[in-house]
C-alpha cells in the first residue's frame, strides 16, 4: 500500500519560514481580466519554446510573501522563463480597469527591467502599457504550496479511479520522484553521500506526516531552508513529477499498471 495508506487528508502541513527577497520588477497595467492576462503570457512563453511535458505549463504557481502596499498585493503568482531561459517571478494583481502585472526578474539593478519580453508581450496584449516600477523588496519567493488535491488530480487526469489504494500508490511515488529531484540538488551542490543522507532522512520522516501531500511539501521546505537559492528551481517540482507520470499513461511496464484501473 505504500507510505500513505492511512494519511488523513484533513491536517494540515507545517511550513518552513526561507524566503528569498527579490529586487525590483516591472509593473504593467492591462485591461484583460487576471485569468486572460495570465494565458496571454502562457501563449508568449509557447512561442518561445515547447512545453518539457504536454500537462506541465510554463507558469506554474509560485510560492511568495507580498511585502509591497496592500492595494497592489497580487491574487496569483507564477514562475516562468522568459526567452532566454532566465527565471522570471510574475505576479498578477486584479484592478478596477483589469489586470496589474509584475515582472520580477533575478539579480539587481535596473537594467536588467529592460527585457524584450515586455515588447513581445505587448504585441499580443494591446492593451499593456508601463506604468513603472515595483521596488525593491516588494516580494520574496518562498518555496511552493503543494496543492492539497495533487494526487486526485494526477488520478483523474491520467483516467484512474480514486480508491485509496490507488491513492496511497501514487503518493508514494510522487513523493519518491520529488525526493529523487531533492537528491540531485544536495548531490549536486554538496556530495553525493549527503544526498543520500537526506533521502533516508525524508523518507523516516515521511513516516509521520498526516497527509498525502505533506512529504512533498517537507521536501521543497526542506530544500529552501538548505539554500535559498534553490528557490527559483523548486517551484515547478510537483507539477514537474506529476507530469512525468502523466506521461508514461498507457506505456507497457509503467507504474501505471501497479494501480486499479477499473
Amino acid at each position: 500500500m505504500g507510505l500513505f495508506s492511512r494519511r488523513d487528508k484533513s491536517a494540515q502541513p507545517s511550513r518552513a519560514a526561507s524566503a528569498a527577497m527579490l529586487a525590483s520588477g516591472r509593473k504593467l497595467a492591462s485591461s484583460l481580466p487576471l485569468g486572460d492576462a495570465v494565458q496571454c503570457l502562457e501563449d508568449l512563453m509557447d512561442s518561445y519554446r515547447d512545453r518539457t511535458y504536454p500537462t506541465l505549463p510554463h507558469l506554474v504557481p509560485a510560492g511568495h510573501t507580498w511585502h509591497g502596499s496592500a492595494e497592489e498585493a497580487p491574487a496569483a503568482a507564477y514562475t516562468g522563463e522568459d526567452q532566454a531561459g532566465d527565471f522570471l517571478l510574475l505576479t498578477f494583481g486584479r484592478t478596477g480597469q483589469g489586470t496589474l502585472l509584475g515582472v520580477f526578474p533575478l539579480g539587481s539593478g535596473p537594467e536588467r527591467l529592460n527585457m524584450p519580453l515586455i515588447g513581445n508581450l505587448k504585441t499580443r496584449d494591446g492593451s499593456l502599457r508601463s506604468v513603472g516600477t515595483f521596488p525593491d523588496g516588494s516580494v520574496s519567493l518562498t518555496a511552493p504550496t503543494v496543492a492539497h488535491s495533487l494526487v486526485e488530480d494526477t488520478l483523474t487526469s491520467a483516467g484512474y479511479p480514486h480508491t485509496v489504494e490507488n491513492r496511497a500508490l501514487l503518493a508514494d511515488q510522487l513523493f519518491t520522484m520529488a525526493i529523487t529531484k531533492g537528491y540531485q540538488f544536495i548531490s549536486t551542490m554538496e556530495s553525493d553521500a549527503a544526498g543520500r543522507r537526506q533521502i533516508a532522512a525524508w523518507r523516516q520522516r515521511a513516516e509521520d506526516c498526516v497527509t498525502l501531500v505533506e512529504p512533498i511539501q517537507m521536501v521543497v521546505d526542506d530544500l529552501a531552508a538548505w539554500n535559498a537559492g534553490s528557490l527559483p528551481y523548486i517551484q515547478d517540482i510537483p507539477l514537474r513529477v506529476q507530469s512525468v507520470l502523466l506521461e508514461a499513461v498507457g506505456q507497457k511496464g509503467s507504474f501505471w499498471e501497479t494501480l486499479d484501473g477499473r
